[in-house]
């Protein structure tokens, strides 16, 4: 009855939670943003396109001009690469699995930091993000499964005001990921191009859905 979102897959490696079915929207501002209850159609606001931070990347990783598309030269680590720009809350981070290559094994990992990847030095960049990058402070993030990591899937992933990160793999239904994160700063998106994952590609336009307040 009603407009209820539908309910998200679960991730097996974490234990089933509850996910609140009450929609909300959240205005960007400064990496922080202002949430109201609604039941008011959504509303798409533009953002600029996510790109890979040029300067703060993993040794083996090569961008293209545009910053938009990550591919892992030599090895299978050292692939490590962060949004340019703090990612909003409900705002998709979009990728398509460009190139794949079946001779390693394990598959991208990703999720978000509440540290400016900015401010790290190369020799701050470990060869993984899990589990060298998540044991610090700051850092979230674990694997896409291998069975999903086939080359052209277009994976999103996103954080919500409850600190819990989920994702759909070619727009399908979201599977929630990881639990705990810290919302009351900004957030950068982690894309450690590991193992089978050779290439990766962000995607278009970014959004964050806003629902519009029926009454105060």
């Amino acid at each position: 009855m009603g407009n209820t979102a539908p309910k998200p897959l679960i991730d097996a490696t974490l234990q089933p939670r509850s996910v609140a079915s009450r929609q909300y929207y959240t205005l960007p501002n400064n990496g922080s943003g202002v949430e109201r209850r609604t039941s008011a159609p959504p509303v798409n606001i533009n953002l600029e396109s996510l790109r890979f931070n040029l300067h703060t990347r993993g040794k083996n990783i090569r961008l293209d001009g545009q910053l938009r598309r990550a591919t892992r030269k030599n090895s299978f680590c050292n692939g490590i690469t962060f949004s340019h720009r703090p990612v909003h809350l409900y705002e998709k981070v979009r990728l398509r699995l460009t190139g794949v290559h079946t001779g390693w094994s394990g598959a991208l990992r990703f999720g978000f930091t509440s540290l400016d990847p900015s401010d790290l030095e190369a020799a701050d960049i470990p060869k993984y993000a899990c589990p060298d990058l998540v044991t610090r402070p700051g850092y979230w993030a674990k694997a896409l499964p291998e069975r999903l990591a086939l080359k052209d899937n277009v994976l999103s992933f996103w954080a919500d005001r409850h600190g819990r990160v989920f994702y759909s793999i070619n727009d399908g239904e979201p599977i929630l990921f990881h639990c705990g994160l810290s919302i009351g700063c900004p957030l950068w998106a982690i894309i450690d191009i590991y193992g089978i994952t050779q290439e990766v590609t962000l995607l278009g336009k970014n959004h964050v859905m806003l629902l519009i307040v029926a009454s105060l």
